[in-house]
């Protein structure tokens, strides 16, 4: 078979197989009124994950680890190149991928077995192993944020796997708001990458030439939180799942393919020790690295401690993966590549071992209440290195997992209106103020940045030298785009204020995304005078829609004093409904794989070479938004039903969790 051919057909079956599998189980359960059937599940399973290590068993016997690119014009007819560079990098990412993910799929099998979510968690298995197969075979910037972006929202999903408490639900908000704050370092670096027509990630050492070098700073925080090593104390908040999401996600491919990108991304001429000479000029893009390596040695002193200290084995296990993590970076930015990949895969299989084996590790050690625990050596060392004093103070830090960072969930909490029992109009009035102030200090941020990368002019010396000078062009500034961006965030805020009222929830969202999406549409009109009339008119129309809703608003809450807690599913009707809603509010802000997706992307391919910074503002709103339909989902049709005849309902197949509600409240037996 020829290489080229091959390659595409690998392409395509690693992306559309996960996702017949998704809708083949889907399709079942809803059809068949939600009863648990395990037997197709099991199929998927056992059969596909044998027909997945087959495809790459034959795809290293004939391809091996040679280098090879591949370019598939409009995959599955989206409309653009699908970039797969076929290297030593992605045949063995792929098989560690293909091969840990049909383990732990065939230990969840019993793991779950009669198990009321059965079908959910396998919904959610099969879409991060559809983000897998972008994240390894794809190397254009689409696809590949594509499936970092589906990534992301299996991982929250699959935190909040069991719906009826109401501590997931929060961990779950937590992590989706670091990942999407991350998102948008690696979002501003695709759009560089596009400004400089690059649509490989493997290229991205051309726009050294544009002088973007400090580019890399992008992404490595992107991967950072992606990895979890700054902030590091995110992950034992994820461990609210079950055993083999941890296993997956945290312990071996979650945390570990940012890795992946950053191998395959990262210039071989930009290691610490290539460019060691001028890491002491102040101003010079080398010392992101130097800095990248800091925060990794303090992410792994720190971690290395809390994993000493914690009681709880999963989270030991977490603490313990970002110090191997942080080394394995080290390692990455001092040149040693090859000894970076050796150290990833071996560490991921490791970890999900450890992560597989702790539902049994109390039935091993089941005496250890009664018995005195076993005394090892480990940690001696402290005690002839460090002072008693300084051991105490460390201790003390590590235990308030040093506190400094640990506050940082405060704030979360407070931006999302976690620590209040009801999202009411103190919480919606605190989310206005801050995504009014970081919008502010965002767009200064954007508005210097932007003077500083996209107003570059090269001339000649006169000796044949090329010289890069800076300009200033205010022609890019537009106030009718400024106001319908500060009026999308506005519409956000609005959202967040009817989060508890559907109709108004949507409406609302819909003009928050579509007021992002227009802005990014105007930057491709090129006729001036017709531009400037269509942006004065879309300015008063949005201001006249945004007045109103906010005037309906003001007046709902005049006459409506009723508070409604959040995470009580009182918004509950069938599983079908809810997804529903769930997926519309992800289509309207262009999550991947859904119909807007291709729109959104569209805009971006064609504005980001015009207006970056625009796009770039636009995407932080969508972000936004993103995490305002995870939070009207999580906060309207998950958590535990206040009303008796909705947790009858809720539970009437869950008879674990329908003995934990009638534990916790006056709940009576189902009839039988």
């Amino acid at each position: 078979m020829d290489e080229k051919h091959l390659i595409t057909y690998l392409a395509h079956y690693f992306v559309l197989f996960p996702l017949l599998k998704v809708l083949a189980i889907n399709i079942q359960y809803f059809s068949r009124k939600h009863k648990i059937e395990e037997h197709l599940i099991r199929r998927l399973v056992a059969w596909g994950g044998i027909s997945d290590i087959v495809h790459v068993v034959v795809a290293l016997s004939i391809l091996g680890f040679k280098t090879a690119t591949v370019h598939i014009e409009s995959f599955c007819l989206i409309g653009w190149p699908f970039i797969v560079d076929w290297n030593l990098y992605t045949a063995t990412f792929l098989a560690f991928t293909t091969i840990l993910v049909t383990i732990i799929g065939r230990f969840s099998l019993f793991y779950l077995h009669r198990d009321v979510y059965y079908h959910k968690f396998f919904s959610l298995y099969f879409v991060f192993q559809l983000a897998l197969g972008l994240l390894v075979l794809s190397s254009s910037t689409s696809y590949l944020f594509m499936g970092w972006e589906l990534l992301g929202i299996s991982s929250v999903l699959l935190i909040a796997f069991y719906e009826h408490r109401p501590n997931p639900l929060k961990n779950g908000m937590r992590v989706m708001f670091i990942y999407e704050f991350g998102d948008i370092f690696l979002f501003a670096l695709t759009v560089i990458l596009l400004y400089f027509h690059i649509e490989d990630i493997n290229d991205m050492a051309l726009i050294q030439k544009h002088g973007c070098e400090w580019a890399k700073f992008l992404l490595i925080v992107a991967c950072f939180f992606k990895s979890g090593i700054f902030p590091w104390i995110w992950i034992p908040r994820a461990m609210e799942g079950p055993t083999p999401s941890s296993a997956i996600f945290y312990g071996s491919l979650s945390t570990h393919m940012p890795i992946l990108l950053l191998l395959r991304m990262w210039p071989r001429e930009w290691s610490l020790p290539a460019c060691w000479p001028e890491v002491w000029t102040i101003t010079h893009p080398a010392n992101a690295i130097a800095l990248a390596i800091a925060i990794c040695v303090f992410s792994a002193f720190v971690t290395t401690h809390m994993s000493r200290q914690h009681s709880d084995a999963k989270n030991t296990v977490a603490y313990a993966i970002t110090t191997q993590l942080a080394i394995i970076y080290i390692e990455i930015f001092l040149g040693f590549y090859t000894l970076a990949l050796i150290h990833v895969i071996s560490h991921g299989i490791y970890r999900t071992y450890e992560y597989m084996r702790t539902p049994s590790l109390f039935h091993l050690y089941h005496t250890m209440e009664t018995r005195r625990p076993r005394v090892t050596g480990t940690g001696k060392h402290f005690e002839s290195i460090l002072p008693e004093r300084f051991r105490k103070w460390l201790y003390a830090l590590t235990i308030n997992e040093f506190g400094f960072l640990s506050r940082s969930f405060d704030l979360i909490d407070q931006f999302l209106g976690l620590k209040c029992t009801s999202l009411d109009k103190k919480a919606a009035r605190r989310f206005a103020i801050i995504i009014s102030a970081v919008w502010i200090v965002f767009s200064i941020v954007m508005f210097v940045l932007n003077k500083r990368l996209f107003n570059v002019q090269y001339t000649s010396d006169g000796s044949g030298n090329t010289v890069m000078s800076f300009i200033i062009n205010w022609n890019y500034f537009s106030i009718n785009e400024e106001l319908i961006l500060v009026l999308a965030v506005g519409f956000c805020a609005l959202s967040f204020y009817h989060i508890r009222r559907i109709a108004m929830y949507f409406i609302t969202l819909a003009c928050s995304a579509w007021s992002a999406g227009l802005v990014q549409a105007l930057e491709l009109i090129k006729n001036t005078d017709v531009k400037h009339l269509w942006s004065c008119v879309s300015v008063i129309t949005l201001a006249i829609v945004f007045v109103g809703l906010a005037c309906y608003s003001a007046y709902a809450s005049s006459h409506s004093d009723r508070k409604q807690a959040s995470f009580t599913a009182q918004l509950y009707r069938t599983p079908l409904s809810n997804a529903l809603l769930f997926l519309l509010g992800l289509t309207i802000v262009g999550m991947p794989g859904l119909g807007t997706f291709l729109g959104w992307e569209h805009l971006v391919h064609y504005a980001a070479p015009i207006a970056p910074h625009t796009v770039v503002k636009g995407f932080f709103i969508l972000k936004l938004n993103t995490i305002l339909v995870v939070l009207f989902y999580f906060s309207n049709f998950l958590g535990y039903p206040d009303h008796k005849t909705q947790a009858l309902h809720h539970y009437k197949r869950d008879t674990l969790h329908l003995r934990w509600a009638q534990k916790h409240t006056d709940v009576y037996p189902f009839p039988s």
